[in-house]
């Protein structure tokens, strides 16, 4: 079993409360922790004066705004709290699970715990044959659900739309680019990653390598391979794509281009 303690907080005011917190979980080892896990977060908070005031728990994913677990007022001088839960996020996440003690003389202290989600080690869904058309073609799909593993059709909520094609509305020429409408970043991988893709282990370590360079929109040519990072809250969310064929049709006006391509990744049905 491993153990994470506290980090943050300061001493320049006083006289402050205290707060610690710890997470414990068979899955974690350093900072990592398999998603979806068994963890155990204990905290605790102190007055520096006669009481505290109140205790709040919260969480940030990848450095966003923080989202408040509870907000418990407290009048004792100590609070402790024992939370047996699932390790949060989905893997590639970095998840902060922060403690802050509020003093009932208005002063305050935070402390947090930052863990990576890694995955589990599973083997690959894959399938073949996809399409998405031109943004401008008529009746066909013109984006891609990653998660579920199914085309979407124009007016689809964007936030299944892991990959859209990224034509402009009205444009005479395919674009041959696509983009997501919910934040999925793309970059292209080796060719050869494509072969050697078999498991979860696999594309998170591709993932891992690439994340900091990976982009919102990517041009697309036959022959491709694409990781893909999709933004939905599903345990594992990350995905390889090969361009299988590209039909460009020359005449204008005529808008029933489209990428044909493959995946692999884990399939979520909806």
């Amino acid at each position: 079993m491993a153990f994470l303690s506290s980090c943050g907080g300061d001493d320049a005011d006083a006289p402050k409360p205290t707060a610690t917190i710890s997470i414990t979980g068979d899955r974690i080892t350093g900072t990592e922790v398999e998603v979806s896990s068994d963890i155990l977060i204990a905290a605790t908070a102190n007055a520096g004066s006669e009481s505290l005031k109140s205790v709040v728990f919260s969480v940030k994913v990848n450095n966003s705004a923080a989202i408040i677990v509870f907000d418990t007022a407290v009048t004792s001088k100590s609070f402790t709290i024992s939370y047996p839960t699932k390790a949060l996020g989905s893997t590639g996440d970095d998840v902060e699970y922060i403690i802050t003690a509020n003093d009932a003389n208005g002063s305050s202290e935070t402390k947090s715990v930052k863990l990576s989600v890694i995955p589990k080690l599973n083997g690959l869904d894959g399938s073949a044959n996809q399409i998405v058309y031109n943004a401008n073609a008529q009746s066909q799909d013109i984006a891609y659900d990653l998660i579920a593993g199914f085309a979407l059709a124009k007016g689809s909520a964007p936030i299944d739309q892991d990959i859209k094609d990224a034509t402009a509305t009205g444009a005479a020429q395919w674009s041959k680019k696509w983009t997501s409408g919910n934040g999925t970043k793309f970059i292209k991988v080796a060719a050869n990653d494509w072969n050697n893709a078999s498991s979860t282990t696999y594309l998170f370590n591709l993932y891992k390598a690439n994340k900091d360079k990976m982009t919102a929109e990517i041009m697309l040519e036959e022959g491709d391979v694409i990781l893909a990072k999709s933004t939905q809250a599903v345990e594992f969310n990350i995905y390889m794509i090969q361009i299988d064929r590209l039909t460009d049709l020359p005449a204008v006006g005529n808008n029933n281009d489209f990428a044909q391509f493959s995946v692999k990744g884990i399939n979520y049905p909806k």
